[in-house]
């Protein structure tokens, strides 16, 4: 509880949490990532959110925002001629 207060006073906000870390964000733009308690397996940090500001799949969500497997055009079968 008092950890909370403290950071809730110090400005930190929640940005995103994923594989049992919190990524954080201050009000003077420092970054960081707690882990969050009682998380059963955590997965890595993403050590690229606290060096850059990005994620490292916002690169990956960008490039395939649009996809859409209805839009595809199938071909249609050829009957085989025996």
């Amino acid at each position: 509880m008092r950890s909370f207060l403290s950071d809730l006073l110090g400005g930190w906000k929640e940005v995103r949490v994923l594989q049992g870390y919190s990524y954080q964000l201050s009000r003077d733009g420092r970054r960081r990532a707690v882990p969050v308690e009682d998380y059963g397996r955590r997965g890595t940090i993403d050590e690229t959110w606290i060096a850059t500001g990005e994620f490292a799949d916002e690169q990956i969500h960008r490039r395939f925002r649009n996809y859409n497997l209805r839009s595809q055009v199938r071909k249609q079968r050829q009957p085989v001629m025996a």
